[in-house]
Parts: C-alpha cells; sequence; structure tokens
C-alpha cells in the first residue's frame, strides 16, 4: 500500500515554509505528532506577527492595500468636540512661533533699554566727576598772592624748622616755593582740593592757636559743602551733549546730532544759496531791519514762536518775506525746503535762502514776483477752505513724490503763498522740525519710529507698523477739520472705520457735507492704498466740486 506524505520543509534562508507531498511509507505516529507540533508553532508565530504588526502600528490607515502612518495623533485633531483640519493645525503652530519670537523680541529691548539707562547713569556719574575737579585746578607748589607782612605772619603760623623767609622767591609779587619734598610743605596736600581764594583763606586763619587736628576738620567739613553744592548744579545744569548723545542712540530720527551726520553725507553748505557768516547771529526784533547778503529786510511781526526758533514776517524792497530765525546751526529745513523745489512741481514755491552763523541760522523765504503770503486761517469762507484743502493735498502728494515726511501739518506752522486773489496756488510749511528724509533715513519704515505719531498710535487710529506717510494723511485731515468747524478734531470709530466726530452722521445732507465725509474717512482709512492714490482721488474730487 503506498501512502502520500506530506512533508513541511524551511527555505535555506529559512524565511518561508513549504509543504510537498509525495509516496512514502504511512506516517507513523510520532511523525503525525511532530507534523503538528511544527504546524501549530509557525501558526502562532503567524498570529504573534499580525497582532505585533497591528498593535504597533498605532495611528496607521489602511488605503488600498497599502499602510498609511498618520502625521498627527487622533485627540490633536478633535478639540472640545470640533474636529480641526491639517491646515489648522499648521497655522496655530505658526501663530505660537510667531509668538514666542515676538516675546523674545520684546525681551531683548528691554534688556538694551535698561542697559541706556544704566550708561547714562555712568555718563551722569563720569560728568559729575570732571566738573568737580575742573572746578578745583591743582595748585600744588603756587602759593596765592601775597605781601611781604602776610608772608611773614605764614611764616611765623608754621612750626620751627619746617621753612624760612629764605625759601620763598618773591617775584613780581607771587611767592613761588623751591623745589623741596611735598612733605615739608603742610599746605601742598590741600592747595590740591581748595581754589585759589579758599586757599589764602585757610591760610591766614591758620595764624591762629588752631590745631592741625582743627584744620583738617575744617577742611574736610569745606569739602563736603563743595561736593553737595556741584551735585546740586550739576543736576540743576545737566551736560546737554551727554542727553543729546543718549536720545541719539535710543533712535530718535528728529534728534539733531541724527541730523547733523546725515548733513554731512550731502554737504548742504556747498549750495549757492547757502551763505556763510563768521559772527554771531544777529538780533531779530520787530518793526527792524536786517541785512543779509547785502539785502535789507524790513521786519514787520512775529508769526510763530516756536523751541529754539521765531518766525518773523517782513519784506524787501520787491517782495514778501519770511524768516526763520533758528538757535540750531544744523539745516534742516533748508535741505528739506531744497528737496521739495527739486520735485515736479515747482512752480509757485518760495525762492530759499539761508544764513549760517557761529550759533544758529537763519533760513529766509522769498515769494516770487507777483504772489504773497497768508495765514492759512485768515479769511476762511466755505469756498476758500475748498481751495486750500486741495492746495494742502498737492503739497502732501509732492512730499509723499520727494520721499519725505513732515510729520506735523498744523495750522500754526502752514502758510499760503499765492498770488492775487487765487487762494491755491501753494501751502507750505514754515518750520520742519517733526519732518524726516526717506532717503537719508532708510530706516525709518514704522511711524511707531516718529514722536508725532505717538498720540495717534495710542488712541487706536494709526497701527505702531504702518508707513509713516501716514501721518501726513491725518495731518491733512485735522488741519481741514480746523478749517472747517474752528475746532479740533476728535477721531471716532464706527462699524465703517474711523471718521471725525462732527461728520460721522448719516443723515441725508448737501453735496458739500457728502464730499467732506468721504473726504475724513478716506484719510483715517487708507487699508491697502497708497497715500498718493488716496491725495490724487481726493484733489480731483475737490477740484471738480469747488471750481
Amino acid at each position: 500500500m503506498t501512502v502520500k506524505v506530506q512533508c513541511l520543509y524551511r527555505s535555506a534562508d529559512r524565511s518561508e515554509w513549504s509543504l510537498s507531498s509525495g509516496p512514502g511509507p504511512g506516517p507513523g505516529p510520532g511523525a503525525v505528532m511532530a507534523e503538528a507540533l511544527v504546524m501549530s508553532s509557525v501558526c502562532r508565530q503567524s498570529t504573534t506577527h499580525s497582532e505585533a504588526h497591528l498593535s504597533g502600528g498605532e495611528g496607521l490607515l489602511e488605503e488600498g492595500g497599502a499602510n498609511l502612518r498618520s502625521e498627527y495623533c487622533k485627540e490633536s485633531l478633535t478639540r472640545g468636540g470640533e474636529e480641526l483640519s491639517f491646515e489648522e493645525l499648521r497655522a496655530e503652530r505658526y501663530q505660537q512661533r510667531k509668538q514666542r519670537e515676538m516675546e523674545e523680541k520684546l525681551r531683548t529691548l528691554t534688556e538694551v533699554k535698561q542697559q541706556l539707562s544704566l550708561e547714562l547713569e555712568e555718563k551722569k556719574k563720569e560728568l559729575m566727576v570732571m566738573r568737580r575737579r575742573s572746578r578745583r585746578p591743582p595748585i600744588a607748589g603756587v602759593a596765592p598772592p601775597t605781601s611781604s607782612s602776610t608772608v611773614c605772619e605764614a611764616a611765623a603760623a608754621r612750626p620751627a624748622g619746617t621753612c624760612s623767609d629764605q625759601d620763598l622767591d618773591h617775584r613780581g609779587g607771587t611767592g613761588q616755593t623751591q623745589s623741596r619734598p611735598d612733605s615739608l610743605r603742610p599746605e601742598s596736600r590741600t592747595s590740591e582740593m581748595l581754589s585759589p581764594t579758599k586757599y589764602s583763606g585757610m591760610r591766614v586763619g591758620s595764624a591762629g592757636d588752631r590745631s592741625a587736628l582743627g584744620e583738617d576738620q575744617d577742611i574736610q567739613d569745606q569739602e563736603k559743602v563743595d561736593q553737595n553744592q556741584e551735585r546740586e548744579e550739576v543736576d540743576q545744569d545737566w551736560d546737554q551733549g551727554v542727553v543729546d548723545q543718549a536720545a541719539s542712540d535710543l533712535g530718535d530720527p528728529s534728534h539733531p546730532d541724527v541730523r547733523r551726520r546725515l548733513l554731512e553725507l550731502c554737504d548742504v553748505t556747498s549750495c549757492p544759496d547757502c551763505h556763510s557768516e563768521l559772527r554771531p547771529l544777529p538780533a531779530v526784533e520787530e518793526n527792524s531791519c536786517l541785512c543779509l547778503g547785502g539785502v535789507l529786510y524790513h521786519i514787520y511781526s512775529t508769526i510763530l514762536e516756536g523751541n529754539g526758533f521765531s518766525v518773523f514776517k517782513g519784506a524787501t524792497e520787491q517782495d514778501y518775506a519770511l524768516l526763520k530765525v533758528d538757535s540750531s546751526s544744523v539745516l534742516w529745513d533748508f535741505h528739506q525746503l531744497t528737496r521739495l523745489r527739486t520735485g515736479s512741481l515747482p512752480e509757485g514755491l518760495p525762492l530759499i535762502s539761508c544764513f549760517l552763523f557761529v550759533d544758529g541760522s537763519i533760513t529766509v523765504y522769498t515769494t516770487p514776483p507777483g504772489h504773497m503770503f497768508t495765514d492759512l486761517v485768515q479769511s476762511v469762507s466755505s469756498d476758500s477752505v475748498g481751495f486750500r484743502a486741495v492746495a494742502l493735498l498737492r503739497l502732501v502728494s509732492e512730499l509723499d513724490s520727494c520721499r519725505l515726511v513732515h510729520g506735523a501739518l498744523q495750522p500754526p506752522l502752514l502758510t499760503c503763498c499765492h498770488r492775487g486773489f487765487h487762494l491755491s496756488d501753494w501751502v507750505l510749511p514754515v518750520d520742519w522740525s517733526s519732518s524726516v528724509d526717506l532717503d537719508l533715513q532708510p530706516d525709518v519704515t514704522s511711524v511707531q519710529q516718529l514722536p508725532s505719531a505717538q498720540t495717534y498710535i495710542s488712541l487706536g487710529l494709526l497701527e505702531p507698523t504702518a508707513p509713516p506717510q501716514l501721518v501726513d494723511l491725518v495731518g491733512v485731515a485735522e488741519t481741514v477739520h480746523l478749517l472747517l468747524t474752528n475746532s479740533r478734531m476728535v477721531p471716532v470709530q464706527d462699524a465703517s472705520g474711523w471718521t471725525a466726530q462732527d461728520f460721522s452722521g448719516d443723515e441725508p445732507c448737501d453735496m458739500y457735507t457728502r464730499m467732506w465725509r468721504r473726504f475724513f474717512r478716506s484719510l483715517l482709512n487708507p487699508g491697502g492704498r497708497s497715500p498718493r492714490s488716496i491725495l490724487s482721488e481726493l484733489k480731483d474730487q475737490l477740484t471738480s466740486l469747488y471750481q
């Protein structure tokens, strides 16, 4: 009888099992048991491997017969019963990372500010020491002017054997000690700390019977009094140079030191309209005359008083003039006006000249032939407000094209230059103290770097990261609001954005009021539009309305 025997074989690399059958003798009980054991072991290994594969693959997804591993845990995809997408998780992680970076930058800036404060305190202490030394120069070895009787009296007061009258050489009434050790001159130590007057008083007072210990105590008391007085003087009259340097380090773009270094790069003094005179700044007063560069100016009145400067109205024999007398020798106004005149529309702008003195400067605005200067708020009517608003928009548009930011457009700082009854020729600033030149100062990229914009930022009217040109848009809105209502603008926010409180209503009105409502909303809500496009659009609308 032939019996087929099925045998289980394992491959040579021990990775696979195979079952083969063939004729052979019938299996015995031992062979059957062996075969059963082998099959049982193979099944257990296969089952164990499958379970391990499934349990170890937590987060595996089966799709099309292939196993895919998820990058996110199920707990991350669901939060509070709400299912999140992968994009939302990525955005959340990105925002968290940016928040950490901003906190790190803020911490770094805080540390820098603290370090600058410490350095400023150190500079203050050093200056106090330097001023104390400069007030009491050392005069060791030099006695104050004395008469022969004073010398004899001082000599009699000395202990025997220290020196004699022959030790003094009288030359021109001044006694000078000859070369000898300082230990032989009791006065030499104190003379290094006292002025000649105090030193003389101490010498005369020592002719009495006071002991050396009493003299030392008086000297120490006097030194303490002097030190206290000097500390008070330093606190009251702090060295402006140290303060200027500290402010410059803090990055104020309108600081005089910053501007002085910038103007060294463009050399404004080489301009033919800039004249240097090696004399002090002349006194300029109302109802007086002033000669500059061979031209006689008649000074009529003061139209503006500022921090360290004054603006006067005057005239020459042919033209009107404005003169800004400045205690600063930094020719920033002249530089900014020269930049503006080189713009695309210089017609009608005043002629500009500058005179640099030892301790200040005078900037002169002279009208073109047939023109005159008028105060911006003088003789304001409903029609003239429209014309002056057009001129103001034109000015800011030219500033933007020249990459200049005035930073403080306010009626007291503005004047009109026009011909006859044409009120819309030019509106011009007479002070540029808050302005920046974005070509010379490319690091000024946001309004938070401008001191004049801090009020608008605190109100929320301007974002800290907004472009610096937006400050002038708000300045135009404030100026025109004052011309329209004779009151300051109060910014308010509603569902449509920011506007002026007096023009925030939506009740029916005439075409002029509707125009001014659009005017304020456009200037105070620029959105993503460029300042130049906003100014151009408003200028066209006002021109068509008031022509």
